[in-house]
């Protein structure tokens, strides 16, 4: 990245790896984190993006993925301060924190692996546009077997996109007034109702067409899918959607590695949330190959690597 601002890019590897597994402030880094603010602000988000595709495709090759399920989510990081724009918006009342940023992940699931594959951060009003973005990521990578996504997702657009693309989805639909409780007042156990939407876009209308799938009898409340997948069962539909909540552990284990700040600059957050999700992959990769540790664990053996090759020193096995 040509920033045109010179860091001592090991010796700051070395520090965000320490700053990650004490899941501390940046800041914390005294004047280094002057240096490292100005040489990220002085960068591109598209380098970003860039950099962190290489390290997923590379992963991919060594894990041998060519098709897979994808989870789509949002996290949220709480903000303090006043300051808010396209990427600061303010929180619910009952939050500590009086505004948030947002980023919009996608991941990989398959065969028992949680691959982070990339992450956007959301802009106001532009969550619709980093989801078709992130979609067509994916399908640059490999095969979409299917996409799942949780209820803030729903929407014509999208859908839209994924009947144009023919990919497979199975999307939560929020339980509103009209049409939809309409369908679930008179499904008894399984119910399968087509479904016309409408947006605009382009001074034009479009009226996507998807499948509005009702689940009950099976938990207490009544489960209400978008679809273009035919299962037979009830079953079947909640167990595949089931697989998307893989994604909520994944961001357990990436809260271990967060990186916190205090600015309120956009990119500089989202530099450090790449950041948390790089090592997060890297993890993956290397215990599926055989390298087990636990996350702690191996971010202590991130940090004593990169300190070790910052000053020069050959690292020894035990006994030798």
């Amino acid at each position: 990245m040509l920033s045109g601002i010179i860091i001592p890019l090991n010796l700051m590897s070395y520090f965000l790896a320490k700053v990650a597994k004490s899941n501390s402030y940046v800041e914390t880094l005294g004047a280094h984190a002057d240096a490292l603010h100005l040489w990220i602000k002085n960068a591109y988000e598209e380098d970003f993006k860039a950099a962190f595709e290489q390290q997923v495709r590379k992963a991919l090759k060594r894990l041998g993925v060519s098709y897979a399920k994808l989870a789509f989510d949002i996290t949220a990081e709480p903000f303090y301060g006043k300051t808010r724009g396209l990427y600061i918006v303010d929180t619910p009342k009952d939050k500590k924190w009086g505004g948030e940023l947002k980023f919009i992940t996608v991941c990989l699931i398959s065969r028992n692996k949680e691959i982070p594959l990339l992450a956007l951060p959301v802009r106001l009003g532009g969550q619709p546009s980093l989801t078709l973005e992130l979609l067509e990521y994916c399908q640059s990578l490999f095969r979409i077997r299917i996409a799942l996504f949780d209820r803030g997702f729903y929407n014509a657009e999208l859908i839209d996109y994924l009947e144009a693309k023919k990919i497979h989805y199975l999307m939560l639909v929020p339980e509103k007034k009209g049409t939809i409780a309409g369908y679930v007042e008179q499904t008894q156990g399984l119910g399968k109702f087509r479904h016309t939407m409408c947006y605009a876009k382009e001074k034009s209308k479009w009226k996507p067409v998807t499948t509005i799938v009702v689940c009950k009898g099976i938990h207490a409340f009544a489960w209400i899918f978008a679809t273009n997948i035919h299962f037979k069962t009830r079953v079947e539909y909640i167990w595949h959607y089931g697989r998307r909540w893989q994604i909520e552990t994944n961001f357990r284990v990436e809260d271990e590695a967060r990186i916190k700040s205090k600015s309120t600059n956009y990119l500089i957050r989202y530099f450090y949330f790449l950041v948390s999700l790089l090592l997060h992959l890297l993890w993956i990769v290397d215990k599926n190959i055989g390298h087990y540790a636990p996350f702690k664990k191996y971010l202590d053996n991130i940090e004593q690597k990169l300190i070790f090759d910052y000053l020069g020193i050959a690292q020894t096995t035990r006994g030798s």
